[in-house]
Parts: C-alpha cells; sequence; structure tokens
C-alpha cells in the first residue's frame, strides 16, 4: 500500500496562467471604486439645498460604472484560460 500516492492528479499551473484573471479583476475593482467615488460628494441638509445630489455623474454614470465593475468582476471569475 503506497501511501504517498493520491486518487486525484495534481497539476501544477504556471504563475503565468492566472495573470489575466487577475488583472481582469483588479480592473473591476477599479471600476468600481472609481463609480463609488464618483456618487460621493456633499449632501443636502435641512439648512441649504444642494442641487448637485441630482446631477447625471451621480444619478447615471457612478452607478453604470459600478454595475459594469461587478459584471467584469464575474466574467473575470467565470474566465477560462485557453490551454
Amino acid at each position: 500500500m503506497n501511501t504517498t500516492s493520491s486518487n486525484t492528479p495534481k497539476t501544477k499551473r504556471p504563475w503565468s496562467a492566472h495573470v489575466t484573471r487577475r488583472r481582469i479583476a483588479v480592473a473591476a475593482c477599479l471600476l468600481i471604486a472609481t463609480g463609488y467615488l464618483l456618487m460621493a460628494g456633499p449632501g443636502s441638509t435641512e439648512q441649504s439645498f444642494c442641487a448637485d445630489i441630482f446631477s447625471a455623474r451621480r444619478i447615471v454614470l457612478a452607478p453604470l460604472l459600478c454595475l459594469s465593475g461587478y459584471l467584469l468582476l464575474i466574467v473575470g471569475i467565470l474566465h477560462k484560460e485557453k490551454p
């Protein structure tokens, strides 16, 4: 009885095989962070109203960047490397 062998073959993948997935994940995280930074800004208070909270940057552009970042992260996770 051989105790060193395993039923599942272990194949070592080179480090470069995961580079594409990591780059996609980093790009997705940057998109998400950019979207949240574009949403940030001064808000309205009871004493003063800031009309900037209704700008197209905060309502349209920033959520689209966040959504595209999350979708790109899913693509990066599911991406298969070509052998």
